[in-house]
């Protein structure tokens, strides 16, 4: 049951087990020190697995925006994400092997090409951003973030390893040991002392996601045994009983931590998005995003500016917002002619809108996502608008991707 347990988390039974709040206060009070995401925190990076496309998602407003379609990054694969230290970049699995893009949408790099398709999984940066852990056909391996010769890690047991994720120092990586499914495991990054994993958890924890908390002293995993779902474990820990989030139900999966330690967030009841406190006392949950999956809370972005000989300060600077921008001409009848445009036309998409100019043009720009876009005017009782064509339909659904632009022209012929 545990190999199913990420995959078909949403049809099997969980054991439902009660948890203590005792160490939680530990948890909210920890400092974020050497942590790989540390700083604010910035919005949630995930994939929407009902048609492997990549998200972003306010933490606090549940306000989804597109980074880019399934196709147009390479065919996603719905699996783990990483995102740098400096919440800029993601790191996804697609049919290809690992790729890279914008927090903001954009064009993806392919990182690596595995022979198999979707063998290249589960990738992460290392506190640098030098350098993406990922698993080769369930093998620790590593590559440059900027791509080249892929090269495993010694101390992990090839071919066993699911989940991995490097430590807020970047001197271990975690990952769920599925020689005897399944244990929490640790090696040093640089291998093995004698090729030895340390393992950190009994052999209850599930082949879901896994968190080091920011200040490196605690793993949140999922176990259904021991606890309702979401528990952690001490980094130093040996083959110790996972500790119970009281706040945590049995449909929660996918536990992440937030860059400033008191937060986790999960995947919920229906596929949404769950929010709990790290120290064991409440949580919010979302009707928004639906199919939420692989997630992974990144940092709010930030920049560094020195000015001789003044101090360097450091500012919050979040990253534009993602949009892209619908665009054509309306003319009358069927006949796409200048003198034949028509002003006066609105064009809606969501709530906003625009008005074709004396040119017959209109513009409007939108969040990234999926919008529909409708016309009415200026003659309603006397003309009806079709995009595309004379024959088109009078409302269009579209995907709006950062930086796209949807050019439709409008055709209002006479009822």
């Amino acid at each position: 049951m545990f190999a199913l347990s990420k995959r078909w988390r949403g049809l099997l039974g969980t054991l439902l087990a009660t948890g203590t709040i005792a160490g939680f206060a530990a948890v909210a009070a920890a400092p974020a020190a050497h942590a790989t995401f540390p700083g604010s925190n910035g919005p949630v990076v995930y994939v929407n697995f009902g048609d492997s496309s990549l998200h972003v998602v306010d933490p606090t407003t549940g306000v989804d925006s597109l980074i880019c379609t399934s196709s147009a990054c390479g065919g996603v694969v719905v699996d783990h994400l990483g995102v740098t230290a400096d919440g800029r970049t993601v790191a996804f699995a697609n049919t290809t092997g690992i790729a890279t893009v914008p927090i903001t949408g954009g064009g993806f790099t392919q990182v690596t090409t595995a022979p198999c398709g979707s063998c290249d999984v589960n990738p992460n940066f290392t506190p640098d951003g030098s350098t993406i852990v990922f698993e080769r056909s369930s093998t620790l391996s590593r590559v440059a973030a900027t791509g080249g010769a892929v090269s495993s890690i010694f101390g992990a047991p090839p071919g066993d390893v699911f989940g991995n994720q490097v430590s807020p120092d970047g001197s271990q990586v975690a990952f769920i040991d599925e020689t005897s499914c399944c244990h929490l495991a640790t090696i040093p990054y640089n291998g093995g002392a004698g090729g030895l994993e340390t393992v950190r958890s009994n052999g209850n924890v599930f082949d879901d996601m896994l968190s080091w908390s920011p200040d490196g002293t605690k793993i949140a995993v999922r176990d259904t045994v021991d606890c309702a779902a979401i528990a952690f474990v001490p980094a130093t820990a040996s083959n110790a009983v996972p500790t119970c989030f009281p706040n945590s139900v049995s449909s929660d999966y996918d536990p992440q931590w937030s860059p400033d330690g008191t937060k986790i967030v999960v995947g919920d009841t229906g596929n949404h998005m769950g929010v709990l406190n790290a120290n064991g006392i409440g949580r919010t949950d979302f009707s928004n995003p639906t199919s939420f999956d692989s997630e992974f809370w990144a940092v709010q972005a930030t920049t560094t500016t020195t000015t001789a000989p003044g101090p360097t300060t450091t500012t919050t600077t979040p990253p534009p917002p993602c949009s892209g921008t619908l665009t054509g001409t309306a003319f009358k009848g069927s006949n796409p002619k200048p003198q034949k445009a028509l002003a006066g036309v609105i064009v809606a998409a969501g709530s906003a809108s625009s008005s074709t100019n004396g040119a017959g043009a209109y513009s409007i720009t939108v969040p990234c996502g999926t919008v529909t876009k409708t016309a009415t005017g200026p003659a309603t009782k006397t003309r009806v608008c079709h995009f595309g064509s004379k024959s088109g339909p009078t409302s269009v659904t579209v995907t709006v991707t950062n930086g796209s632009v949807d050019i439709e022209n409008l055709f209002c012929k006479k009822k």
